[in-house]
């Protein structure tokens, strides 16, 4: 409740030095969600640069595991029915319940859409637990907590940009490449929620991938979403939708560590210990080298091959890297660095251009 209440009143530093007083629980093991502890840090370290959506993101995230017990009947309820999604209790993975209701709570696509938005989750929090100093650094969070769900598709991966076609009206959407695509190829589909922020559209966390069927049936009926998956699980024909993935590491961006490690370093990087001497600036200076070879190599990316470039941006954000980076970089890199921020959206490119600019300034 402490490092809740820190985290409400829009105090970053303050929560982690509750988590890291607490580290352990009562059975001798980490408390602490890691996701959790990775952006905290990264609001603490990137505060200058963070647009206000990453504070939007961050108020979505307090309310998911707000504790206050007008929530009680609300996550019983998003819980029931993310569970009936999914085929019932026999059909989700876990070593016992807790385990079970952990996985779901975590990780269960429609359990985080039903709970912020069709059972007014995030209202209540922005309306009675969230401080006003928090709200004030955000996007308009009414608007955030109106959202519908909508079908898209994936139209074009661009320079920095991602564009979307909105199934039910038409019309393009382009939003910022944060990766909410990443495991999307063009021409396939989506559902999720487009919310305003002061430099355009953007989906409120990573939207789940799903047949053609049912994003058009979503853009025609959104209010009747939950009906449609349901309906889509046992139809004949219709391809799976895996609803249980990663849906809750969304903040800076919408990349899992585990995706930007493969995609840029390789297996080894998912073997690599952060305890030893020079990790940072080793994988920071890896980093940069993928960058620099992306550039000198300007060639298309095949249509089986993952982004490089959103995948980039979350890994400069990542905590390690951004502790890194100082040690990594040399006078050579200036150049680089500019180029980066020009291929990578925000706030990747801002720390790419105010790292340029030290450099020069350090020259």
């Amino acid at each position: 409740m402490l490092a809740d209440e820190a985290e409400a009143r829009g105090d970053a530093n303050g929560a982690l030095e509750v988590m890291e007083a607490f580290a352990l629980g009562p059975d001798g093991k980490p408390f602490w969600r890691p996701w959790r502890i990775e952006y905290l840090c990264q609001i603490e370290s990137l505060a200058s640069i963070l647009p206000p959506w990453v504070t939007s993101r961050w108020i979505c995230n307090q309310a998911m595991q707000c504790l206050h017990e007008g929530n009680r009947d609300r996550k019983r309820r998003a819980f029931d029915l993310a569970v009936e999604l999914r085929g019932g209790r026999a059909h989700l993975p876990g070593i016992d319940e807790a385990d079970v209701h952990g996985r779901v709570v975590d990780r269960d696509w429609a359990y985080r859409q039903l709970f912020l938005y069709e059972l007014g989750g995030l209202d209540f929090f922005v309306r009675r637990v969230a401080s006003s100093l928090l709200l004030a650094g955000a996007d308009s969070m009414s608007e955030w907590s109106r959202a519908q769900m909508g079908g898209y598709q994936l139209v074009d991966e661009g320079t920095a940009t991602t564009t979307w076609r909105d199934l039910g009206s038409g019309e393009p959407q382009s939003c910022a490449d944060i990766g909410s695509g990443v495991f999307v190829a063009p021409g396939e589909h989506v559902l999720g929620r487009l919310v305003p922020t002061q430099r355009g559209p953007m989906f409120e966390s990573r939207p789940l991938l799903v047949p053609e069927t049912v994003a058009h049936a979503v853009a025609e009926r959104p209010a009747d979403w939950v009906d449609l998956l349901r309906t889509s699980r046992t139809a004949a024909g219709v391809e799976p939708i895996v609803l249980d993935g990663p849906h809750r590491d969304s903040l800076v961006s919408d990349v899992p560590p585990y995706a930007w490690q493969l995609a840029l370093l390789g297996p080894a990087a998912l073997r690599a210990d952060p305890c030893d001497e020079g990790f940072a600036s080793t994988l920071a200076r890896a980093v940069l080298d993928v960058a620099a070879h992306e550039i000198e190599c300007e060639r298309d990316r095949r249509p089986e091959e993952v982004n490089i470039w959103p995948c980039l941006g979350a890994a400069l954000l990542e905590p390690y890297v951004v502790e890194g980076l100082p040690d990594a970089l040399t006078s050579s890199d200036q150049q680089l660095l500019r180029q980066v921020s020009r291929l990578v959206a925000e706030p990747a490119a801002t720390l790419c251009r105010e790292a340029a600019e030290e450099l020069f300034n350090a020259a």
